[in-house]
């Protein structure tokens, strides 16, 4: 079953930066913040800055076939560790079902990521096998009662804290678009580092 519990990416990230990487992640759903967060943190993570030009690939799946995804999936890093293998847009992808070749006998040595956003992988065939030897995560859009809660752990993440009612306040100004209401935290914390906020204060 897909991991969508709430918090669950907390745990993935934090076995991210342990470096105890899977070789396969599958990150889908309809909010694409925590996709592209624990995206970031694997490219963070998994390899140093002097193997990335031979080592990181990146790729979309309106541009290429499942083939040429399993061929560099199969690839043996140049020396390096590991080798990260990354597909965004990976619902534009045709053939994904082949990928369960794939899947009988990944390569411990590539970390396989896909990106599929705006909706879920429906063949639960094939989501079998993904977890079987990797991550499959599933990112759900909040509930407007929802946003609070995230605000106030985001915050919270910074050595910072916020009033209650401000977190609401600024739940139903953004709305529950994660990407942007992170953004707009950011700025925040910004500007009390600069003694101009009022509302959120340092503990």
């Amino acid at each position: 079953m897909a991991k969508k519990e709430q918090n669950v990416h907390l745990q993935i990230i934090s076995d991210i930066r342990k470096k105890n990487f899977k070789p396969v992640y599958f990150l889908m759903g309809d909010e694409p913040y925590y996709i592209d967060l624990i995206t970031d943190t694997i490219i963070d993570n998994a390899l140093d800055d002097a193997d990335r030009d031979f080592n990181q690939t990146i790729v979309y799946g309106a541009d290429v076939e499942i083939s040429t995804v399993i061929n560099a999936a199969k690839r043996y890093p140049m020396m390096a560790s590991r080798q990260l293998v990354i597909v965004k847009e990976a619902q534009m992808l045709k053939g994904l079902d082949d990928l369960q070749f794939y899947l009988q006998k990944p390569l411990t040595s590539t970390v396989l990521v896909f990106n599929y956003k705006n909706g879920s992988l429906k063949n639960k065939k094939l989501l079998a096998e993904l977890n079987s030897v990797g991550i499959v995560y599933e990112s759900k859009k909040l509930y407007d009662n929802q946003l609070p809660a995230f605000i106030n752990n985001y915050v919270v993440a910074k050595k910072l804290s916020i009033d209650p009612k401000a977190a609401s306040m600024m739940a139903d100004f953004v709305g529950n678009d994660l990407s942007r209401l992170s953004s707009e935290l950011d700025k925040l914390s910004i500007s009390i580092l600069c003694k101009h906020m009022k509302f959120i204060k340092p503990k």
